[in-house]
């Protein structure tokens, strides 16, 4: 518990002392996260028909690769723990220091949001679209984001119009080729899907989605070697990609991804508008939410931990 408490009171302290090192270590965390999504597409994306089979290794091989490559080897600042471990430390802060803490915790989480966004963003232009990993659909010879002509042709796929690209991805194009371009398909229908769901439901998934995210992180710490630590990140976070659940710098990455290889082709929906209010913000808040059931769990500890008494708040610390 009292890890946790004193990584928050480090954020928050970074935060106030050495903005621009918040602003690198939130860009990173997008960044490798990134890595593990992009991994779920390219394999999970293209893993045969079977819609479980499918979920599982979405899930199971990516994701959490990119979550341990933050919390074990950089330290970078990942949003969805920032709502833990910040709230942990304005718990526990002495009165006095409170206000300064709720400060510093604001705004960490505009900055860490922000650049989270930016690092998932920039990872999926430079290493999978401009790269061709991931091909983009050109209507016309045009496509959505590459007006100055930067991919090379065989990047491309190329259809005469929009009744085209959707006749065809409504049939055969997920299993065209073995499934050679089921990583495009996994980004245009999760793309659509999000862009789509009521308001609600986004924030449902995200609460879900975090306190799963928030538990194998507290789990991980509880664990001592490096394998534990793995499979204790990897336990929940199986859970709730398989489940459907929302996490928002996945998110940031998948929707981002759908609509610039074309999605708002496939449906007009698809779009940064419907992205920000049909499932950035609900899920940010319920990412919140998330962070908070847990922290509900622990906070009794907390407090029998740092300080004397019964009450939350205005306590004296124990000797």
């Amino acid at each position: 518990m009292g890890f946790v408490i004193n990584v928050g009171e480090v954020v928050n302290a970074r935060m106030m002392t050495r903005p621009l090192m918040t602003c690198l270590l939130s860009l990173q965390a997008g960044l490798l996260l990134s890595f593990g999504v992009m991994m779920s597409c390219q394999v999970g994306g293209r893993w045969g028909s079977s819609t479980g089979v499918n979920g599982f290794v979405f899930a199971g091989f990516g994701i959490p690769f990119g979550l341990t490559f933050i919390v074990l080897c950089q330290g970078c600042e990942l949003i969805t723990a920032n709502y833990m471990f910040c709230t942990f430390a304005c718990l526990a802060a002495k009165p006095e220091d409170r206000a300064a803490e709720i400060k510093a915790t604001l705004i960490n989480w505009v900055v860490c949001w922000t650049f989270n966004l930016v690092g998932a963003v920039l990872h999926f232009v430079i290493f999978a679209w401009q790269t061709g990993l991931i091909m983009t659909v050109a209507i016309d010879n045009n496509n959505y984001a590459d007006g100055g002509g930067a991919l090379e042709h065989n990047n491309k796929l190329f259809y005469k119009n929009s009744a085209d690209f959707i006749a065809h991805f409504d049939g055969d194009f997920c299993s065209t080729g073995n499934y050679k371009y089921g990583n495009i398909c996994k980004l245009i229908k999760a793309a659509k899907g999000k862009c789509t769901q009521h308001f609600s439901t986004a924030l449902i998934r995200g609460v879900g989605c975090n306190w799963m995210v928030c538990l194998a992180i507290w789990l991980q710490m509880i664990a001592t070697e490096p394998i534990s630590k793995f499979i204790m990140i990897w336990l929940p976070i199986e859970l709730f990609i398989s489940s459907g659940f929302d996490h928002l710098v996945v998110n940031e990455f998948l929707i981002p991804g759908g609509i610039i290889v074309g999605g708002s082709y496939y449906d007009s929906r698809v779009n940064w508008g419907n992205a920000f209010w049909y499932n950035f913000i609900p899920v940010t808040i319920g990412s919140i939410i998330g962070a908070w059931f847990l922290v509900r769990r622990g906070v009794r500890g907390a407090f029998k931990t740092l300080y004397c008494g019964s009450t939350a708040w205005g306590r004296t610390r124990c000797a």
